[in-house]
């Protein structure tokens, strides 16, 4: 994407580079696994596990990653989203990476991944090879309300074309995040509530508060 501002303010969307590593890491562990429902409401705890977090934000390396700098205050990162790649076989790379994890709590979330993505099969539904998946979208809680977030997502489609990408989704786990992809033209394709799976003893793994009561996954294909 072409880096963007606004008349109206002092920020600046453009595609995180790697030099922006260590302050995305850092900025994805104090203003998204802080607040992300998935993260926050497993049953063995709320701390990130570190497995999860570098998978994540190895992405940026890809050229997946968006930020948002308010160019008035030293260009100070104040909001980024982070997508990875869906592939023929991404399931069975998700439960293979799940067998090798090295924490229990990302063992269970790639599980809970693969679950979406056979029930939603997106590149089936869709009938393309690959899809732009936004995971991560985070704002920092002093410019939250200026539609942050979906300027990062529009960021993300441009990046996505950019990229070769004729389909964008995501699994929105948060309630706040599901109404931000609808605002910017998503179609929702499954919804699964955090309720309703279970691992195979029948135990909740994960155990959000209202409203986030449910994982809603969205798509949108790129013209």
């Amino acid at each position: 994407m072409e880096e963007s501002t606004c008349c109206n303010d002092s920020l600046e969307f453009s595609v995180a580079e790697p030099k922006d590593y260590d302050s995305a890491l850092d900025f994805a562990i104090k203003y998204y696994y802080k607040d992300e429902p998935m993260n926050n409401s497993y049953i063995g705890g709320s701390s990130p596990a570190d497995d999860d977090v570098e998978f994540s934000v190895s992405f940026l390396l890809q050229g997946m990653a968006v930020k948002a700098v308010d160019r008035h205050s030293e260009n100070r990162l104040v909001g980024l989203s982070i997508a990875n790649p869906i592939y023929s076989g991404y399931v069975d790379d998700l439960l293979e990476a799940a067998e090798q994890a090295k924490t229990q709590k990302w063992r269970d979330s790639l599980k809970l991944l693969a679950h979406l993505q056979q029930s939603v099969n997106v590149l089936q539904r869709f009938n393309v090879e690959k899809c732009y998946d936004i995971e991560i979208v985070a704002v920092h809680p002093d410019y939250r309300g200026r539609s942050i977030g979906a300027r990062l997502f529009q960021g993300q489609f441009d990046q996505a074309k950019q990229l070769g990408y004729s389909l964008v989704s995501a699994d929105c786990s948060s309630f706040y995040s599901a109404q931000i992809a609808e605002r910017v033209g998503m179609e929702r394709i499954g919804r699964l509530a955090y309720s309703d799976y279970r691992d195979g003893n029948g135990v909740q793994l994960f155990q959000p508060k209202e409203p986030h009561l449910e994982i809603q996954t969205f798509a949108k294909l790129l013209h």
